[in-house]
C-alpha cells in the first residue's frame, strides 16, 4: 500500500538522538499500527501525501518543500524540539538558519513541540503562529539492546576505560554524556558537577568518564580538573556498553532560554540504563524529581555511593515510569493523533 503520509527531514541519522526520538522511532511504531508512512520520497514527490512532518528541518530546501506540499493540497506539520532562537543570539545558529525557522513556524498548517517550555518560548518570541499547536514528547530508546557486536576499535574503546575504572576500582563512577553548545550547554557547565564531584571525593574516591564528541574541549578543560577523568568518543554502538560501567550519571546544566526548552532525555535515558541521576534543575526535568537528584548534589553523590535497596528502586521505578510513558507504541498514538486529523 503506498504511503499517505511521510516524514522529512534534513537528515535522518541514526546516530542523532533527535532523529530516533523524533523520526525513526514514532514511524516505526506507525507502520507496525499500520499507518501508512514512511521517509518523504523526492521522486514522489508533494502530490504523493497528504501530511508531511517536518522533523529537524532547518534549511532552505525544507521551507520549499513545505509550501511545495501544501500547494499540492498537502497538510504541512513543522516539528521543533531546540530553541534555534536562543541558539541565534547566542552566535551558534546563523542568521539565515533561524530565518527559515521562523519562515516553517508561520507557513505550517500545524506545530509540534517536544516540550511545553519550549512551546511557551516559541509562543512568546513569533508572531502569526497557527492555531493547531501541540506538545509530543520524545520516544526514548526504552528497549535498550544488548551490545551489538563490537568491532576491534571499540573494544580498545572499551578495554582503555575498564583499566581507567580498575585503577580507581574503590571510587564512585561519575559519567557525563553529551554535546556543546559554547556557553549555552556542555563543557561550559562542567565546572559545577567537577566541583561538586571534588568536594564529594573528600569522603571517597570519585571518577569522571565524559562520552562525547570533542575531545579537543575535554582535554582543555580536564587539565584543571582535580578528580581522575577519562574521555570516550561518543559512538551509539557502545554507548550502553559505557553508559551500565558507572553508577551515576552527572547532569549540570546552567540556566538559559536555551536550555530551559530541553527535554528530559538526559536524565532518562540514564534511569533506564540503571544509573543514578545527580542533576542541575531545569523545567523538564522535575517530572523526574521523585526518581532523582535535582540540585541536592552531594545527598545524590553520597546516595549513589551507597547504593542502597532505597536507592536501586529508586532507579528502578524511574525506568518503569519512563518505559509506559515514553515507548515507541505510546508516543506512536500521539503522532498518529496528530497527522489524521
Amino acid at each position: 500500500m503506498d504511503a499517505s503520509f511521510a516524514w522529512y527531514a534534513d537528515s535522518v541519522d541514526p546516530s542523532l538522538a533527535s532523529v530516533r526520538y523524533r523520526l525513526l522511532e514514532p514511524m516505526t511504531a506507525m507502520r507496525a499500527a499500520g499507518v501508512p508512512i514512511e521517509l518523504y520520497d523526492l521522486q514522489k514527490g508533494p502530490a504523493a501525501y497528504r501530511a508531511v512532518i517536518f522533523c529537524k528541518s532547518q534549511k532552505p530546501a525544507s521551507l520549499t518543500t513545505l509550501r511545495a506540499v501544501q500547494a499540492a493540497g498537502g497538510r504541512a506539520i513543522y516539528d521543533l524540539c531546540d530553541n534555534v532562537f536562543a541558539a541565534h543570539q547566542a552566535g551558534h545558529a546563523s542568521a539565515a538558519r533561524a530565518d527559515c525557522v521562523a519562515a516553517m513556524l508561520r507557513e505550517a498548517d500545524t506545530l509540534t513541540f517536544s516540550t511545553a517550555m519550549l512551546k511557551a518560548q516559541i509562543e512568546a518570541r513569533a508572531d502569526k503562529l497557527p492555531a493547531g499547536r501541540f506538545i509530543l514528547p520524545d520516544t526514548l530508546d526504552t528497549d535498550i539492546p544488548k551490545d551489538p557486536k563490537l568491532n576491534w576499535a571499540s573494544k580498545i574503546v572499551l578495554s582503555r576505560l575498564d583499566h581507567f575504572l580498575a585503577r580507581n576500582s574503590n571510587g564512585l563512577h561519575a559519567i557525563w554524556f553529551g554535546n556543546t553548545m559554547g556557553n549555552l550547554s556542555g563543557y561550559a557547565h562542567m565546572r559545577r558537577a567537577v566541583s561538586e564531584l571534588s568536594t564529594f571525593s573528600r569522603s571517597k574516591p570519585v571518577t569522571l568518564t565524559v562520552m562525547s564528541n570533542q575531545r579537543l574541549l575535554y582535554h582543555h578543560h580536564a587539565r584543571a580538573w582535580p578528580i581522575p577523568s577519562h574521555y570516550v568518543t561518543w559512538n551509539l554502538a557502545i554507548a550502553r556498553a559505557v553508559l551500565t560501567r558507572h553508577r551515576v550519571a552527572v547532569i549540570p546544566i546552567e540556566g538559559n532560554e536555551y536550555t530551559a526548552g530541553k527535554t528530559l532525555n538526559r536524565p532518562a535515558t540514564a534511569l533506564l540504563h540503571g544509573l543514578g541521576v545527580v542533576s542541575d534543575p531545569i523545567p523538564s526535568y522535575h517530572e523526574l524529581a521523585e526518581f532523582t537528584s535535582l540540585g541536592n548534589w552531594q545527598a545524590g553523590l553520597g546516595e549513589a555511593a551507597d547504593w542502597s535497596a532505597t536507592a536501586q528502586e529508586k532507579v528502578k521505578s524511574g525506568a518503569d515510569y519512563l518505559r509506559r510513558l515514553y515507548n515507541r507504541d505510546a508516543v506512536g498514538k500521539q503522532w498518529r493523533t496528530i497527522i489524521e486529523m
